[in-house]
């Protein structure tokens, strides 16, 4: 069963702490080379907890669509320890993830999402009670340099980056900066946009009434400095 979450009722971990009061660390999980580490762990805190909190954990294999929205379809290959737990108030547990069988093929990176689900039962049918759910992303496979591929494309005044990404491992992008020939900033975007290794995508930057040669500068994480690419808008 394939399943679209864009982000309504599960929220995508991009900061260390959250409002619920849980805390994840870290907030992205690899195993990048199979020979010296076969699993890892994701160590959960509660703060500001007034009750206990139960959680069932999933995986889901993650792809994307050309919007870069996530296409999620469940699989069973890894191992959850423990699967189900208690999360009591001001307290922390420990949650190693593994597999029953390393993947095949890992030339290029693979990508799931692990799912935090909230089942804490509800006692009192009278009020009104969330239930929050957590995501964070899990790559098997090296990570690699980042290689884009971009295109800037302009439909009336609105911007839109096209960007395909050629590395054998995903792309985390954070910050877009346009400028012009002269090196003006024209533009500056702060986000969190994922593209998985193979993806080509297409999103949103925002109005950009400059015409001509530009350039861009894009922040990838955890490489340093910027990508420079020049377009024409």
């Amino acid at each position: 069963m394939i399943k679209k979450i864009i982000g309504f009722s599960i929220l995508f971990l991009f900061s260390f702490s959250l409002s619920a009061g849980i805390k994840f660390s870290p907030i992205q999980l690899y195993i990048q080379d199979f020979k010296r580490q076969k699993s890892t762990t994701v160590n959960i805190e509660s703060t500001g907890l007034s009750t206990s909190k139960i959680y069932e954990i999933s995986a889901f294999k993650w792809q994307q669509n050309e919007k870069g929205e996530d296409v999620l379809l469940e699989d069973n290959t890894l191992l959850f320890n423990p699967k189900t737990f208690e999360l009591k108030p001001e307290s922390k547990q420990v949650v190693r993830i593994g597999f029953s069988q390393p993947p095949l093929n890992l030339e290029q990176q693979q990508s799931w999402r692990i799912i935090f689900k909230e089942v804490t039962p509800v006692d009192d049918n009278s009020s009104i009670n969330f239930l929050f759910n957590f995501s964070l992303p899990f790559f098997a496979g090296k990570q690699v340099t980042p290689q884009l591929s971009i295109d800037l494309q302009k439909i009336n005044e609105l911007a839109y980056l096209n960007v395909n990404n050629l590395s054998k491992s995903h792309a985390k992008i954070t910050e877009v900066i346009v400028v012009d020939s002269k090196n003006n900033q024209l533009m500056k975007k702060d986000f969190v946009q994922y593209i998985l290794s193979g993806n080509k995508i297409k999103f949103e930057l925002g109005e950009l009434k400059e015409n001509g040669d530009l350039k861009l500068k894009i922040k990838v994480e955890d490489h340093e400095g910027y990508l420079e690419f020049p377009v024409k808008a």
